[in-house]
């Protein structure tokens, strides 16, 4: 059974398996590379999601392996939001009349670095894209404490072009963490920016905290809590930093890396904390919501989690998938503007068509970042039956104690968020465990499992 065989690589190194699926880009390299556009349409789509890439950046955190660009240059911004302008308005003249878009996400880099005049010109653009929203509030963007606590003119600007929910990144409260890590000091600015917010009379404002940093104590920890909890937000998203090449990466080697138990306490903390002031959220979940129902998340990002809507992304390095087909806008901004500038609707440096067994696993490893796995919104997604895919996977998981079912719905059990790498293993692909298993030798206590 490969999911046994999993289970002994993710002992053997638990941090290689985070939510991030495929456990590294050369597996589908190697396996599912196709051609640019095959098979691609986006002519029969009813239901699609954006996603707006606006890359530019202040500084590039260390934590962070995401497409920013650190030029400041007019030229440079005022061309990069040209082609971005172009390009939505192509790929919206290329959906069906009847095409609803559930969520619109603009992030980065820091988007609301843009000059006001070029935001404005970014949020212009998205006026015929939020005609076919369908949510109460499908607008998100992300920003910086900085740039809410000191520049009212781009929060007027936001608010004005119809953008619903800001998310902010935080990420510490603790001015030696974020020094630790090349992010600017900002303990005093969060305050004022949720005020500056709120007074804007924005609907939805998240902020952004990340645990496991680089020195980062127990304590720093608690203390980043309560000071957010303090703020007047009506979400906090909580990320694990990572130290590997995936998702909110430490690529930079430090003395201890954390371990998954590191990662557990600091998780059961934020959680003990979280929801004892009034914050909402399955046990597992990265995201807390003051507001019972809600997810604590922008519409985009519970549409292409949970549910496993089509998506398609604008912007350099921004991602689409659409069916079975996974691909990426090249990296670099000027190959992108080019791109563009030479008639591109959805330009294209890596793509993959995804076999099921891989889709699914990318489905449900995405959709453990809220703490659970629905068989309803599974069999919606993949037209199979969880329990018919998973079967026993799923048994062994509730025999250990690791989820439990629960109104129909499997729950990772509380107290268990340190064993999400083991949670993760039992839905890796057949042919992902092959192939890493060929790249990660196992210690020779190991070496009989699967």
């Amino acid at each position: 059974m490969s999911w046994r065989r999993a289970l002994a690589l993710a002992s053997a190194r638990p941090l290689d398996f985070t939510i991030q699926y495929p456990p590294s880009r050369e597996y589908f390299r190697e396996r599912f590379t196709s051609p640019p556009g095959a098979g691609v349409s986006l002519e029969a789509l009813k239901r699609v999601l954006l996603y707006v890439h606006v890359p530019f950046c202040e500084a590039k955190c260390f934590y962070c392996n995401f497409a920013v660009d650190l030029r400041k240059g007019a030229g440079v911004h005022t061309r990069y939001v040209d082609a971005l302008c172009a390009q939505l308005e192509r790929l919206d003249a290329a959906l069906p009349a009847g095409c609803t878009v559930p969520g619109i996400d603009i992030g980065g880099g820091t988007p609301t670095l843009l000059p006001p005049e070029l935001l404005g010109r970014v949020l212009e653009a998205l006026r015929p894209w939020r005609r076919r929203c369908e949510e109460a509030w499908p607008v998100s963007i992300e920003t910086t404490p900085r740039v809410a606590a000191t520049d009212g003119e781009r929060l007027a600007v936001l608010k004005a072009g119809g953008v619903d929910r800001v998310s902010m990144g935080l990420q510490s409260t603790n001015d030696e963490t974020l020094a630790q890590v090349n992010r600017r000091a900002q303990r005093s600015l969060g305050e004022r920016a949720v005020e500056a917010l709120a007074a804007v009379g924005f609907r939805r404002v998240n902020v952004d905290l990340v645990f496991g940093l680089p020195g980062q104590t127990r304590e720093h920890w608690w203390t980043d809590l309560e000071r957010v909890t303090a703020l007047p937000v009506d979400s906090v998203t909580t990320y694990d930093c990572l130290y590997r090449g995936a998702g909110r990466a430490m690529p930079r080697l430090t003395a201890v890396r954390p371990t998954p138990e590191d990662y557990g306490a600091l998780y059961d903390l934020a959680y003990e904390h979280l929801t004892a002031n009034g914050f909402h959220a399955p046990y597992g979940s990265v995201n807390f919501s003051r507001h019972a129902g809600e997810t604590g998340t922008s519409p985009y990002f519970e549409g292409r989690l949970l549910d496993g809507l089509p998506y398609v992304g604008a912007g350099n390095y921004a991602s689409s998938m659409v069916g079975p087909r996974w691909w990426f806008a090249p990296y670099e901004v000027d190959a992108y503007v080019e791109a563009v500038e030479g008639g591109a609707v959805l330009p294209e440096e890596d793509g993959y068509t995804l076999p099921d067994a891989e889709r699914c696993a990318k489905y449900v490893l995405l959709s453990l970042n809220f703490g659970l796995i629905d068989p309803v919104r599974f069999q919606a997604f993949a037209g199979v039956a969880l329990e018919t895919m998973y079967g026993p996977q799923l048994e062994h998981a509730r025999r250990v104690g690791w989820l439990r079912e629960k109104g129909g719905v499997y729950g990772v059990e509380s107290g268990r968020f340190r064993e999400l790498p083991w949670i993760r293993a039992l839905f890796y692909a057949p042919g992902a465990v092959e192939w890493l298993s060929g790249r990660m030798p196992l210690p020779e206590a190991l070496r009989t499992t699967g």
